[in-house]
């Protein structure tokens, strides 16, 4: 009987919590479950009433699988909805991002990159926190004049074209090919390691970056449910099949020679911000300011100072009110 009681109660509460209002973190963002489930919601609970005979460990199990099958719908749902524009002030450059984190604007190097390039060229702009990805279905995605741009380089790409911004003009060919090597191995490598660092080394800490007091349901299904996801990502891409310790020495070669081309200068290849910073920037004040205690954090405070002076110049210039951007407990 006590059994029975508590897994009633337990089954009420679960029920009850999914019937209201948790959000979903999915793979670097988060999936808000609205009203539209209720049915689904009031269908379950009344099977779960039913369950009364069942070890309260079936009803864990139930509970992980229940919320995977709610994420999985609402992932289906959100990769279908097109992007409505209706409203936008003309001329005005909307930025969906994923919503503020706590340690700083975004979660997402990606975000960043394009909430500091619109910010480096003085582009009218507003910032969307958003649970719903682009028509690729990623992250970040901007809309202008109804036209919806998707991944951050095409979206860079489109404000130097549309804004008639040249700030790669004093770059020669080699310069050039420099700025777009680095880029690449920052954005198809570096940024893998982080991934890893987070989802898989570090996974304990990431619920408190990506919002404060996230209640128990939404830890259970970040650990159980998109973890998994994101494990099967790094392995595919590659960086999941190496072991902490190699992962660790790649993010190492490539800090490294990312501080060896920086070298003195005050930008990555000059005197002057191209648009290559904006990529470099991002991914390192994701080091820098969200991920302390990692190797990779130690790497860089240690040993690499004009990386972190870099970032605090880039920082004080353009992101002044970083601090105030990040979502307070």
């Amino acid at each position: 009987p006590n059994i029975v009681s508590k897994l009633r109660f337990f089954t009420i509460a679960l029920t009850s919590v999914l019937g209201t209002s948790f959000r979903v973190v999915s793979s670097l963002h988060v999936v808000a479950i609205t009203s539209t489930y209720s049915v689904l919601i009031r269908t379950v609970r009344r099977v779960l009433r039913k369950m009364e005979s069942w070890l309260p460990l079936a009803v864990g199990g139930g509970a992980v699988a229940l919320l995977a099958g709610v994420f999985a719908l609402v992932r289906a749902r959100s990769k279908t909805n097109a992007v409505n524009t209706n409203g936008h002030e003309k001329d005005v450059v909307y930025l969906f991002q994923f919503p503020r984190c706590t340690r700083g604007p975004n979660l997402s190097s990606f975000c960043i990159k394009i909430e500091v390039f619109l910010r480096m060229h003085n582009i009218p702009h507003k910032v969307v926190g958003t649970q719903k990805m682009g028509p690729k279905n990623k992250m970040p995605y901007i809309a202008y004049n109804g036209q919806v741009i998707s991944d951050s380089d095409f979206v860079v790409e489109f404000l130097m074209k549309e804004f008639d911004i040249d700030c790669d003009k004093s770059l020669d060919a080699a310069q050039r090919g420099i700025g777009h090597a680095t880029a690449q191995m920052i954005e198809e490598n570096l940024y893998w390691t982080v991934v890893h660092y987070r989802w898989v080394q570090n996974l304990d800490d990431l619920p408190d970056v990506i919002a404060p007091k996230l209640s128990f349901i939404v830890r259970l299904l970040i650990r159980y449910v998109i973890a998994p996801g994101i494990v099967k990502q790094c392995h595919a891409q590659g960086m999941g099949r190496h072991s902490v310790a190699e992962i660790n020495h790649i993010a190492e070669a490539d800090m490294r020679s990312v501080a060896g081309i920086l070298g003195d200068k005050a930008f990555l290849l000059g005197d002057e911000p191209t648009s290559y910073d904006a990529t470099v920037f991002a991914i390192f004040s994701v080091i820098l300011y969200q991920m302390e205690g990692s190797p990779a954090h130690t790497l860089v405070t240690t040993e690499l100072p004009n990386i972190v002076n870099y970032c605090q110049r880039m920082r004080d210039r353009w992101f002044a009110d970083w601090n105030d951007l990040s979502v307070k407990a």
